[in-house]
Parts: C-alpha cells; structure tokens; sequence
C-alpha cells in the first residue's frame, strides 16, 4: 500500500477539522479536543547532535488514539498507535549543496509509471514554501477531466484525495509530508533541525 493509500485508509484515526476543535497558537494547527502539545526531538542518522524537533498532540480522550513517533533507518518520521498500526507521515534528505528543486526530482522520478515520463514537474508554491512534484499542465488537465480520484506520479507525487508535499527545514533538510485528508496530530509547521556542532550541517 502507497504512503497516500495507507492516510485515506485511515478515517478512524482522524477527525476532520470542525467548528470545535482549538488553534495552536504558533502555526495555526489545529488542536484537536481532549489534546495538547507535547515536544518531541529525534536524531537524523541516528546522532545525537543532529536534532530534528516538532510538536505532536497527546490525546487523553478515549475517541482519539495515543500515537508515538520514532524515525526509521530510512528517516522516515514513523506514527504509531496500538502496537503495530502506523506508518510514515514525514521522510527526510540533506538538501547539501543542490536546488531543492534538483534533489526532489532526483529523489521523485524513480518511482514514476513508464506512461508518465515528461509529464511529471517539480512544482514551487511561492506563497506557502512547498514543492510539489506533480502532473504538467497538459497531463493534470487529462486527470481531471475524469472526474475521479487519482494518484500521479509515483510515491512523492500527487493526489486529489490528500495533502502531500515537499518542504525545506532550516536550509538543511528537504523533508516529504504526508497529512492525508484529516487534522494530522503533529505540526508539520513545527519542524526545526539543529545539529549542535557543526550549525546548519547534515553529516
């Protein structure tokens, strides 16, 4: 099952956003009721100088699950909730030296049909800092015109049926956010990487 297969096939794990549910103060996310924030810090390649922090909501009510997070060998940012159900909600790559526009296509293309190579661009969002790695013009026109929900574009690409997308962590890090369709219980907004002696490096 893809990463965006696995976020809609999850109704049960997330409320939708509604009229009751609580702001966070510094992004905007939604706090969702019976919840609050809680900070959690995970290391990128395993060291502990190489700190990738975000907030997450720890849920008391008996409606929402209690989730975890653990980063994977493949830095992918896991959640989990009783006992083996989960999967990856962020992954993440040292941007380096590269555009982020050049590392995303490196890291997206492979996984793309036959059918849709050259069809398939990376996408700059101005206003919101994301990238997404999406049909041309020409081929988002095709999908659409079917009226039904799609998935182009390999495993970091899109779909009309969820919320995905590329972004930039402090200039270091190029991470892949999987939301799906509901009020995700981390803050995408909230992510921050340090690396405590060599600033601004991944090694």
């Amino acid at each position: 099952m893809s990463f965006v297969k696995w976020l809609c096939a999850a109704p049960l794990l997330l409320m939708p956003l509604t009229a009751a549910a609580q702001t966070g103060t510094d992004s905007g996310a939604v706090l969702l009721p019976g919840c609050e924030w809680k900070d959690q810090t995970v290391f990128i390649r395993g060291k502990p100088n190489q700190q990738l922090s975000f907030r997450y909501q720890a849920c008391t009510g008996k409606e929402l699950p209690k989730v975890i997070y653990a980063l994977n060998e493949r830095e992918e940012l896991i959640q989990s909730w009783g006992g083996d159900h989960g999967g990856p909600v962020a992954r993440f790559w040292p941007v380096g030296t590269e555009r982020p526009s050049v590392l995303i296509h490196k890291i997206a293309a492979p996984s793309i049909d036959n059918k849709e190579i050259g069809r398939c661009v990376v996408h700059l969002d101005f206003a919101s800092g994301t990238y997404n790695y999406e049909p041309n013009v020409a081929y988002m026109e095709d999908l659409l015109a079917t009226g039904e929900v799609f998935s182009a574009c390999g495993d970091y690409g899109t779909t009309n049926d969820a919320i995905q997308y590329f972004v930039v962590i402090d200039k270091a890090l190029l991470a892949y956010v999987w939301l799906g369709q509901d009020t995700p219980f981390f803050d995408p907004a909230s992510f921050r990487y340090v690396n405590t002696e060599k600033p601004g490096v991944v090694e």
